[in-house]
């Protein structure tokens, strides 16, 4: 800590500075050493967040595993590869202000080798990821789980069952379809 000297000798903007760098740490609830923050939170609370945490992962190209909201082993390593990516701290820790990043964040940050916004499958992943048929990372391949994540869509909107990501099926998704969810 700084005596009360050196940091009026500080100049503003440095003082300023300061005081941002260490809002955080002050501001942040206490946890168990080794733990993280939001591991104090309610059970039901912490579930949402995670699971929140978990799809915007997933949407991202990052693969925490199955959207359960539970704080696994692959859902920290997805949070830790996320976070290396955005060039913010690393702790694979879960929070609000990760979830906010993620849901709302500009520029958009994606997994290394996620095909971009405009492919149709990564499209449809998302889409099926956002309403619970899919599970795992965007990465733009119509393989076996994307296309039984398409049948499961099919089968609950009544739909003849193809498994096919195609454009027609990315059209429906966008505008009549938006209901269906698991």
């Amino acid at each position: 800590m700084l005596s009360r000297t050196a940091l009026a000798s500080l100049p503003a903007a440095a003082l300023a500075a300061l005081l941002l760098a260490s809002a955080p740490a002050l501001a942040a609830p206490a946890a168990p050493a080794g733990r993280c923050p939001e591991e104090a939170l309610p059970p039901a609370h912490q579930a949402a967040v995670v699971k929140g945490i978990q799809t915007e992962l997933a949407i991202a190209g990052f693969d925490a595993g199955a959207l359960d909201g539970v704080l696994g082993r692959r859902t920290r390593e997805a949070i830790r590869e996320y976070q290396a990516a955005a060039g913010i701290r690393v702790d694979g820790c879960p929070s609000h202000d990760l979830l906010q990043r993620l849901s709302f964040g500009l520029p958009k940050v994606f997994a290394p080798g996620r095909p971009p916004a405009e492919d149709t499958v990564a499209r449809i992943q998302e889409e099926l990821t956002r309403r619970g048929f899919y599970v795992g990372a965007v990465d733009g391949r119509a393989g076996p789980r994307t296309r039984e994540g398409i049948r499961q869509l099919e089968l609950e909107a009544d739909r003849p069952l193809t498994g096919e990501p195609d454009p027609t099926l990315l059209a429906e998704l966008r505008t009549g379809m938006g209901e269906v969810r698991r």
